[in-house]
């Protein structure tokens, strides 16, 4: 009963007859309902069993008791005390029989009354209750919580038993205690809180059910009633002449029976079994009677053996406590980080608090209201308006910062809180003192060395200085060690792991709280005599087979590295170096050369090279290069040259490649950037790489520009990091995609990619293919395509628009590609020239058309086509509009294939009117031709345009695709109307046998294509090119991949909402602007 919500299930079994319905409910609701079940389909979703009568199905229902509601799923009812279900069969579908059981669950009605504190420890807290009758509870549980969580559960057995104890509780603690009835399951909750005593024993303070310690902060505001007292508390004694008293004035305690201004408090008392006094205030606290109160219990407070607490009421707001929080352990990590936390209580409104060191304020917050939250802090406790600011503060040595505030200081840290309260209330400030050696540990002193340890020591500080030392050791690669050492007087160290011959920088801080400032000496190591290498004396051929005495010389006052001479039979026979200058160029995708050049006398030079830390060979020659032939392509070489005369040299130089193709250029930039060049920078690949050459490659965003690649040849061995490039003759406002390769000959890296713009201008080009389109007999449409995009010199932001005749001049602007004029008149003839217009001016404009209003017709509307494999029927409407004086005398029809597969979105800029073949329909009242001669399986564009005496309307275009053969016919079109993708696809299958099934299949796939494409025409949407280009800049449509057959209803700005069929409608804006 422990665990809660409690969940369990119903099972209904139903036997006998296989069709009927059955539901499970409580009340009147229904928590399962299936109707027409079929037991052999199990479409109720039933388990069957194996029972001894036919068709045995269990159905289940899961449930869940919160203590108010049942529920099931989403299904969900309230209920009180037992719960009583139903589960009802009936036969289908006549219901001729329904079957009913119930089932009653056993929950108390009600909750346990009157729960109620009976005692209390620091630990523990014992309540009882009225108990139940034993009909109506089997027994209780008791649920325990504290505001982080539930801390016991316990299950009480039997009705009568009805007192417990609770144990393992925390002191200071606030809990619930919920106590429920339970019969099979568990009934109502009643719940009481209840705090444990502070401490086992000791006076303590109580507020608000809250335990507080000594020297405790309380608000007048949240004390001045007396259910607000503060409690002063002496657990297991009796009262006797305790007393509160200002500590300002020990002589005049509190009068618990005054009201006056010098004497505003009340008391109440508690004699046994806890000696306690409440405190509370009956009026306003002036500013006299503010500040430190004492409590003392039992007796009063001249009594020496009285127990004294202490706490602090206040006015306005104060300073609760300011403290230092994560202040590091581990004084070896550097800069050291710690925290200030301010904490402020009582009144929420205040003129600003700060966190300061000396005069610089870290910290600062003005205008504070906390019930807005208007300055940073984190509420702590909301009834007094607890408040704490946090300043993170990091210390490097010389400068404490928090953020972008930095102050120097040196030795001790001292910090202000400082509350400015309102007018009316005095201002606060709390400091604190964070310790910190003033002065760095004096002469410090090598006192000894080896090659492998380095002993240091200085002269120790007082203790009152320093807790102890910290001594950080680092070579020119980086730290090497850092040391703690504990204790003042512990001045001695020695430093032991170091490398022979390197030379360490050592550094000894004291400590305290922090660390102080720094002492450091350079000291290095003594050097190690090296061995001979004995791999590479055996290279040497001169002394194979020969007898020689090997002998170490060295002086009394040793220094390896110059006082140790090698000799063979009692002759010095060691070059003073090895060669200088060692490079190596690779040859080819198994060969490398190596060269260099040598300032001592040698008899030649012994070369090791390596892979992968395994020594591959040793070799030696009288030259001054080599060929390493055999290696491994894709690994990292060492190699190692060292000059010999009859022993090599100590040293060798050494040189690190890649045998590989170069790693990647890094750090890609541009600069220099101006209307036609740029500078492009970028960082060489590291040293162990072997570069020859760079490939710059940059492709202008203008799809009609190619890229351009421009290789550079480099020397293999660049003293620089850096490499940079001009890139001349560039477009002006041109985006370009930038990619630099380094490369060898064994290839070239992976691409480093930058992209960049050109300064601007204004453009060199103007807009081309100026049309008028007759919207209707008093509008008229100018449209032009765009500027090409090598001459825009920027992006076009719009155009200027002349329109003129002998009688008006128009000057206009556009930010689209057209313009729309209602004042024209019919049948006069105006010049029209427009120009492009960007960020930096306007261009030149296009030279004049000269054009006639009126005279030419209007788009034809709806076209649409039926495919076969060879041929297609295509269809038009009539143009919106006709000039009254000149009929339309022919159409137009222009076809063109593009390519097989699904037909693409193809934009209207991109159709070459000139690759049309052209076909006239000679009747002006006809709407239909039919064209021949097309390849199967192919995607083909239609143009359909009207023509009178004076000259052709626009062209409107639409795309589909011709069928794949008579044995399978696909239908596959692609359509885009501003944005919009529909594709239909349809097969007719069919085998053939024999000629006569081979006309049959024939002429049923010519009929199932004309029922399909007639349907789709009467409901196509069309597209009218020139009208498209109104509104169309000069983005590609992507192309639109098939999808399954489907109708799809659509609106037009322009039309009435049609139905839209799968023929590929070329278009990529609203069919008609006005």
């Amino acid at each position: 009963m422990t665990v809660y919500p409690q969940e369990y299930k119903l099972n209904c079994t139903k036997i006998g007859f296989f069709h009927y319905d059955i539901s499970m409910s409580i009340g009147s609701t229904a928590l399962a309902n299936y109707t027409n079940c079929l037991d052999f389909d199990n479409n109720c979703g039933g388990t069957v069993l194996n029972g001894a009568v036919e068709n045995t199905v269990r159905y289940t229902v899961n449930i869940t008791w919160d203590g108010m509601t049942v529920s099931s799923g989403s299904i969900s009812q309230s209920t009180t005390g037992d719960q009583m279900y139903q589960c009802m069969l009936a036969d289908y579908p006549d219901s001729n029989e329904i079957r009913m059981r119930n089932v009653t669950i056993k929950v108390p009605a009600t909750a346990p009354s009157s729960l109620t504190e009976v005692n209390k420890t620091a630990t523990t807290i014992t309540v009882n209750w009225t108990a139940l009758d034993s009909s109506d509870a089997d027994g209780y549980v008791i649920n325990v919580t504290s505001d982080t969580d539930t801390v016991q559960t316990v299950q009480v057995e039997g009705s009568s038993n009805n007192t417990i104890t609770l144990n393992g509780l925390r002191e200071l603690t606030t809990y619930s205690i919920t106590v429920r009835a339970y019969q099979q399951l568990l009934g109502p909750a009643i719940t009481i809180s209840a705090f444990t005593h502070c401490q086992q024993k000791g006076i303590y303070l109580a507020y608000n059910e809250n335990c507080y310690l000594n020297g405790s902060y309380f608000w007048d505001s949240s004390v001045n009633e007396v259910t607000k007292a503060i409690s002063c508390v002496l657990p297991g004694t009796s009262l006797t002449t305790g007393q509160w008293v200002r500590v300002a004035d020990p002589d005049d305690p509190v009068d618990c029976n005054s009201n006056n201004d010098s004497d505003p408090f009340r008391c109440t008392n508690v004699t046994s079994p806890d000696a306690t006094i409440n405190l509370y205030l009956a009026q306003g606290l002036s500013a006299s009677q503010e500040g430190w109160y004492k409590c003392c219990l039992p007796t009063d407070c001249s009594d020496p053996n009285t127990n004294i607490i202490f706490a602090n009421i206040f006015r306005f707001a104060e300073i609760e406590s300011f403290t230092v929080a994560d202040l590091p352990s581990d004084m070896t990590v550097y800069p050291q980080e710690y925290k200030l936390n301010c904490s402020k209580i009582g009144f929420f409104l205040y003129d600003g608090i700060s966190v300061n060191i000396g005069s610089t304020a870290l910290a600062s917050y003005t205008n504070c209201d906390d019930r807005s939250s208007n300055c940073p802090g984190t509420e702590l406790v909301s009834f007094s308006y607890t408040i704490r600011y946090t300043v993170n503060i990091t210390w490097d040595g010389m400068n404490v910062s928090s953020g972008s505030i930095s102050q120097s200081t040196t030795g001790d840290q001292m910090y202000q809180c400082v509350l400015d309260n309102p007018s009316a209330g005095d201002d606060r400030t709390r400091t604190l003192t964070i310790k910190v050696p003033e002065t760095a540990p004096y002469s410090l002193t090598e006192v000894s060395k080896t090659t492998t340890a380095i002993t240091v020591s200085w002269t120790a500080l007082d203790s009152s200085d320093a807790d102890g030392y910290v001594v950080n050791v680092t070579s020119d690669t980086g730290t090497v060690q850092t040391v703690q050492v504990e204790g003042s007087s512990n001045n001695t160290i020695r430093l032991n792991g170091l490398r022979g011959g390197t030379t360490y920088n050592i550094t000894v801080r004291a400590y305290q709280q922090l660390l102080g400032p720094a002492s450091t000496i350079s000291v290095q190591t003594l050097p190690v005599i090296n061995s001979i290498n004995w791999t590479l004396v055996s290279s040497i051929t001169q002394l194979n087979s020969t007898q020689y005495r090997i002998d170490c010389l060295t002086t009394t006052d040793i220094n390896p590295s110059t006082d140790v001479y090698w000799l063979v039979n009692g002759v010095m026979k060691t070059p003073s170096g090895p060669p200088n200058n060692v490079r190596r160029f690779i040859l080819n995708a198994t060969s490398i050369k190596v060269n260099w050049t040598t300032s001592s006398e040698t008899n030649g030079y012994v070369i090791e090279f390596t892979t992968g830390g395994v020594t591959r060979n040793v070799v030696s020659t009288s030259e001054d290069e080599i060929v390493l032939t055999n290696l491994s392509p894709m690994s990292t070489y060492t190699i190692s040259v060292y000059s010999y005369i009859d022993l090599p040299s100590v040293n060798s130089t050494v040189t690190v490649l890649r045998f590989d193709v170069p790693s990647p250029v890094t750090s890609l930039s541009v600069s220099n950037v101006s209307n036609t060049g740029i500078t492009v920078n970028w960082t060489i690949p590291s040293s162990d790489n072997y570069v020859t050459h760079y490939t710059i490659s940059y492709t202008p965003s203008c799809p009609q520009l190619s890229s351009v690649n421009e290789t550079v040849s480099v020397g293999p061995h660049q003293s620089t990091t850096t490499y940079s490039y001009t890139l001349a003759g560039l477009y002006s406002g041109m985006n370009y995609t930038i990619t630099v390769r380094a490369g060898n000959v064994l290839g070239r890296s992976e691409l480093s990619r930058s992209t960049v713009q050109t300064e601007a201008r204004i453009p060199s080009g103007w807009p081309s293919s100026i049309q008028v389109l007759q919207v209707i007999s008093t509008a008229n449409r100018f449209t032009w395509n765009e500027v090409n995009c090598s001459e825009r010199n920027g992006l076009i932001t719009g155009y200027t628009v002349i329109i003129s005749n002998s009688s008006i001049t128009y000057n206009l602007t556009s930010t689209e590609r057209y313009i729309i004029l209602n004042d024209l008149v019919f049948g006069n003839e105006y010049n029209i020239s427009v120009a492009a217009i960007n960020s930096v001016g306007r261009g030149p404009f296009s030279d004049p058309i000269e054009v006639e209003i009126g005279i030419v017709p209007g788009p034809v509307g709806s076209v649409s086509s039926i495919m076969n494999a060879t041929w297609a029927v295509i269809s038009w409407s009539v143009p919106s509009y006709i000039p009254s004086d000149y009929p339309i005398i022919t159409y137009e029809i222009g076809y063109h294939m593009l390519q097989s597969g699904c037909c693409p979105m193809v934009n209207d800029d991109k159709i070459d009117v000139q690759m049309l073949r052209f076909f006239n329909s000679t009747n002006g009242n006809a709407f239909t031709t039919r064209i021949t001669g097309l390849d199967a399986m192919s995607c083909h564009i239609f143009g359909v345009r009207a023509y009178t005496d004076r000259g052709p309307s626009g062209w409107v275009f639409i795309a589909n695709e011709t069928l794949i053969s008579t044995q399978f016919v696909t239908l596959t079109t692609c359509t885009q109307e501003v944005g919009s993708t529909n594709t239909v696809s349809g097969a007719v299958d069919g085998a053939s046998i024999g000629l006569g099934a081979v006309v049959g299949l024939l002429l049923i796939s010519l009929a199932v294509s004309i029922i399909i494409n007639i349907y789709c025409f009467i409901k196509l949407k069309t597209y009218d090119t020139a009208t498209a280009k109104q509104t169309n800049f000069d983005d590609d449509i992507p192309m639109q991949a098939c999808e399954p057959y489907g109708i799809h209803k659509t609106k037009d700005a322009a039309r009435e909402a049609v139905y839209e069929c799968p023929d590929a409608i070329v278009n990529n804006s609203a069919i008609y602007e006005t």
